[in-house]
């Protein structure tokens, strides 16, 4: 005896279902696009290799503030944190758009001899990192997508440090 086929029914919540699953998948296609290997040279990998100097200068410069001002040692420890931060933050995305890691210079940056110039008093930081703000501020404007929005973040990080946190 033959068994009577029922058409294929799709519900609203099928639909919704259905929907979903479309949403998500080119969600993901577009992202797994979007992600790919993007190579960098010239003036923009110049700009974050600049970006990112600076970045390990302020919180080498902010370490050393803070063993002389212990008043604000807490602040700028909070400071040479964020920038160091900032800082494996360029060096991920240098990595990332370069394939190649840029933690060889920052091994010989460490273990060169410290200067013997004295620590920067709290102005001098303050004008680092004000200097920085405004560096990362104009790289952004010339970058797009996530490079854009890192030395966004980066630019208003510092500016906050500068006149909120070490005020």
């Amino acid at each position: 005896m033959p068994t009577p086929t029922v058409p294929f029914a799709l519900n609203r919540r099928g639909l919704f279902r259905l929907a979903g699953v479309a949403a998500l998948s080119a969600a993901t296609v577009s992202t797994v696009a979007a992600c790919g290997q993007e190579t960098i040279s010239g003036p923009a990998l110049d700009t974050l290799t600049a970006q990112l100097r600076a970045a390990r200068a302020d919180a080498a410069d902010a370490t050393a503030a803070a063993t002389v001002i212990t008043d604000y040692a807490a602040a700028l420890g909070i400071v040479a944190a964020q920038r160091t931060e900032h800082a494996e933050a360029l060096d991920t995305e240098i990595a990332r758009a370069t394939g190649a890691s840029t933690e060889t210079s920052s091994a010989t940056a460490t273990t060169t001899p410290a200067p013997t110039t004295p620590p920067p008093d709290l102005a001098a930081v303050r004008e680092m990192l004000t200097s920085s703000a405004r560096s990362a501020a104009d790289a952004a404007r010339n970058e797009s997508g996530y490079r854009a929005g890192l030395l966004g973040s980066i630019s208003a990080s510092c500016t906050v440090s500068a006149l909120v946190v070490l005020a």
